[in-house]
């Protein structure tokens, strides 16, 4: 896994430096939890579900380059090069990044004529976004403490 900086190094690396900022952090974090209860409601399409699903996990990637002075551009990767700078910053494991991977590359079916989510698939990414924001959360404790204080004073 590579680091933001390693990924910014890149020649066209969808990565441009910002200060880290603890209230546009809290943002992110605060709309990975709302993408993550959209993606639990059974009352919309299956395809909704997992779009969400991965925006939870996009928007907690977001949330951990802002902390760490990054932010992704909308440049062709910039999913990808978020997960894994976060994945490294937070010390994710293989086998918990492949498994976002996996969300991420089933998120991408959609622009496939025919595509259809199956049930099976969106719980298992449901299931896996939620330990990813808890270990997202716990970094941010553990790492930013400052940070998160400034993003929640008022």
């Amino acid at each position: 896994m590579r680091s933001f900086r390693t990924l910014a190094a890149e020649p066209g690396a969808p990565l441009k430096p910002q200060p880290a900022n603890g209230r546009d952090a809290m943002h992110w974090l605060r709309q990975a939890s709302v993408k993550l209860t959209d993606a639990q409601q059974t009352v919309i399409s299956a395809n909704t579900r997992m779009d969400a699903a991965w925006d939870a996990v996009l928007m907690a990637c977001l949330a951990v380059a802002c902390a760490e002075g990054w932010r992704a551009t909308s440049d062709k990767g910039h999913h990808q090069v978020a997960l894994e700078g976060t994945a490294a910053a937070i010390g994710l494991s293989q086998s918990r990044l492949d498994e976002l991977d996996t969300l991420r590359d089933w998120r991408n079916r959609k622009y496939r004529a025919g595509f259809n989510v199956e049930p099976e698939e969106l719980g298992e990414a449901i299931a896996w976004v939620s330990p990813f924001l808890d270990d997202v959360g716990r970094w941010f404790k553990r790492e930013k403490a400052a940070l998160v204080k400034q993003g929640l004073a008022p």
